[in-house]
Order: C-alpha cells, then structure tokens, then sequence
C-alpha cells in the first residue's frame, strides 16, 4: 500500500488513527533512552578507572618482579660440580720413571643457610616494586582528578557566563525597542552592546581554557566519545579519622620494604667460613717399570677465613640500610607536615564558602536593579553593573569551590587515597 493510502486511510478510519498515533509515541519513547545513552555521564572515579585501565602497567610491574626474581636465583644458584683429570710422566730408570693417571669429581658446598637468607628479601623487594606502581598509579589519579574537575569548573563557570549573555541578550533587544520609541539614545544601545562583546568574550576565553583541561583530560583517559562529567564541584567537609591510622603512603610503603629487603640481604652474610667447601672423590692410576696400581682419593678443602671477607659487603649493605632508614624518616615527617597544611588549607577555602551568602539571593540586587531601571530611578549603567556584580560573585563562588577541590585532592594525595578499587 502507498503512502497517501496510508494517510487517507487513517483520515478515514479514527480507530485506524489512533493505532498508528500509538504506534509512532511508542516507537518515539523507545528510541528516546537510545538517544539519551548515546552521551553517556562519567564520575570523576570513572576518569581515574578509565585512566588507570592500562595493561602497560601490570606488564611493566610484572617485568620487574621477574627480573628481580631472575636477579636472586643468579646470586643462589648452586655451583656444578667439576671434573679433573691429571696426567703425570716421568722419564727415567726403575727408582725415578713413574707414571700416574687420574680423574676426579669436585662439588662445592656451603654449610650457611646464607641462600635462604637472601631468598627471604625477595617478598619486600617485590612489595617495594608494587608500592612503585602505586605511587604512578596514586600521581596519575591525582593529575586526572585535576582535570576532572578543572572542567568541571569551566562548565560552571561557562554556564555562569551564559546567563550573563542571555539577560544582555534580552536587555539589547528592550533597549533597541526603546531607542526606537525614542526612549534610549544610541550611546545606550552602544553600551548594551560594548557589555555583550565583553560577556562573549569572557566565554569564548572560558571555552578555550575548558579545552585544555579537556586535551589533559583525554590524554590519560580511553574514552571514544566526550561523556557528560558529572560531581559537586564543591567537596564534602572532610572527616577526621582518629582511630583507625591512615594508609601509609605508597611512597613510604616503598621506602619501608627497601630497607626491610636490605636487612634481610645483609642477614645472609657475615660467614665466609662456612661457605666454598669443596670435597672431591676420584680414581688414580699408577705404573712404576712394570708394576702398576690402582687406587682412589678424596679430598677436602675448606676456606682459611683469617678475617672477614664479608665486612666490605655488610658495610655497604648497612650504609645503604641506614640511608633508606633515614630518607623515610624524613619523608614520614614532611608527608605529616604536608597533611595538617593541606587540611588547614581545605578547612580555609570551606570556610570562605561559609561566609559567602545563599546562591539563592544572587538575583536579589539584580531584581532591584531591573524594577528600578523600568520605573525610571536607576540608569542603565547601574543596571549593567548589578548584572556583572551578580555574575562575577557567582564566578567567585565557583572559584572557591576550586580551591577547595583542589585542596580536598591535594589532602587526598598527602594520606595516599584517590586511587578507587
């Protein structure tokens, strides 16, 4: 059937009408959540997931535990035995001419476990790699939280600036009909004007900086398509946690298997003593004129530990302990600094948001403003002014809500949390 069949038979028929109006506000409201998920929304725990989802860095990690794991069997692997052979002639008569022939099998051993000693390092040196892929991890967050809500900011601030616009926008348009009456001069619509190139202005400076936080943004993310950034701009009042410690930053976590590693590497010697035995059994084969012999041998041989060779070796190995020992001494105190002045300074910036009055009673002055410009007490430069006022104590508002998300991620770092599980 045709098209303008279609159409005279559902003109003809109500019931016919009423099918395909159903029809088409059903098919409507099924594609309507199609086209609503195709911009989905994203959290700022989302940017850091996405962020983070990288397979370069579990394989990175996973390199280094093998060759750290490859590094300690080459330092306790177990020598090979040897096999020795000996040839001795001597050329004379009966009392001096002999000849003697032996093979001989040597093993090395060690009488100090000094092998599992050092195995016993192998777990923190692993745990001081995984506190280095967290504390990439933990920077990473840090710098996509940033970003996150730096544009969130810019869209506020944008969405600030484009309710500026819109009532310039409605002011020009009452002012040109003014002028047309003979109300308003030129210089006033000028001034309309003037005041909506620097509002457009302002926005198209906002939009380009949005844009760079964006191109930050997608530099550590994966996403195909720009989501919808949803979060508070503003951060919650922070608790004080006063029972539970916490989590140790994974830069100290480092520090701390470090030196854990170290000990137990320097555990492992201190013993030259007890190590490079060596016993070898073998077969020997003499003939003196005409008389020949068949025997065996064994042999021992042990170190003759005068002094200890290893002093070199324990006095680097404890230089270096107390080196790491002293750096996370120093960096537990400036991380501890670091987290009472960040709290101090979210504390202040939330602070500053306290003393601002309600975003309800922006509109206020401005209200004011525009009943006393329509009755003729205020003029349009005070009507401008009041608009731009209103404006720019919203802006500063958003402003302060920066700062103290920038603060609140700045704590978050300091006590090693903004990374989501």
């Amino acid at each position: 059937m045709s098209l303008p069949a279609i159409t005279s038979l559902c003109i003809k028929s109500p019931m016919v009408h009423r099918f395909f109006v159903g029809a088409s506000l059903l098919l409507g409201c099924l594609a309507a959540p199609v086209s609503a998920a195709a911009q989905s929304e994203a959290s700022a725990d989302d940017a850091v997931r996405a962020a983070l989802a990288r397979p370069e860095v579990e394989e990175r990690f996973s390199a280094q535990v093998d060759g750290v794991r490859a590094e300690l069997d080459e330092a306790t692997v177990f020598p090979t035995p040897t096999l020795g052979l000996a040839h001795e002639q001597v050329f004379g008569d009966l009392n001096v001419g002999y000849l003697e022939f032996s093979a001989m099998v040597q093993q090395r051993f060690d009488l100090a476990g000094w092998r599992g000693a050092l195995r016993e390092s192998l777990p923190h040196r692993e745990s001081a790699l995984r506190a280095e892929t967290d504390t990439w991890q933990l920077e990473a967050a840090t710098t996509v939280r940033e970003a996150f809500y730096l544009i969130r900011r810019h869209d506020e601030r944008i969405a600030t600036v484009d309710a500026w616009i819109a009532r310039l926008e409605r002011g020009l348009v009452g002012v040109r009909a003014r002028e047309e009456r003979g109300d308003a001069s030129a210089y006033q619509v000028r001034r309309v004007e003037r005041e909506l190139e620097l509002a457009r202005a302002t926005r198209a400076t906002e939009a380009s900086a949005q844009a760079e936080a964006w191109a930050e943004l997608e530099r550590w993310t994966t996403w195909q398509t720009r989501p919808v950034l949803v979060g508070e701009l503003q951060p919650p009042t922070p608790s004080r946690p006063t029972e539970a410690p916490a989590p140790l930053r994974p830069e100290l976590a480092r520090l701390e298997h470090i030196e854990l590693a170290l000990d137990a590497e320097a555990q492992a010697w201190g013993s030259p003593f007890w190590r490079d035995w060596s016993i070898g059994a073998g077969y020997r084969y003499a003939e003196v004129g005409s008389s020949t012999g068949h025997g065996f041998l064994v042999t021992l041989s042990l170190p003759l530990a005068f002094w200890n060779t290893d002093a070199p070796r324990l006095q680097r190995l404890r230089a270096r302990q107390h080196e790491v020992s002293t750096e996370l001494a120093l960096r537990t105190s400036l991380v501890a600094r670091e987290v009472d002045a960040a709290e101090e300074r979210l504390d202040a910036a939330l602070r500053a948001l306290e003393t601002m009055s309600s975003p309800a009673r922006d509109a206020e002055l401005t209200q004011l403003a525009q009943v006393a410009f329509d009755a003729g007490e205020a003029s349009l430069t005070e009507l401008l002014d009041a608009f731009e006022s209103e404006t720019e104590l919203q802006l500063a508002r958003i402003d302060l809500q920066w700062e103290a998300r920038r603060a609140a991620i700045a704590l978050d770092r300091s006590r090693g949390i903004g990374v989501p599980p």
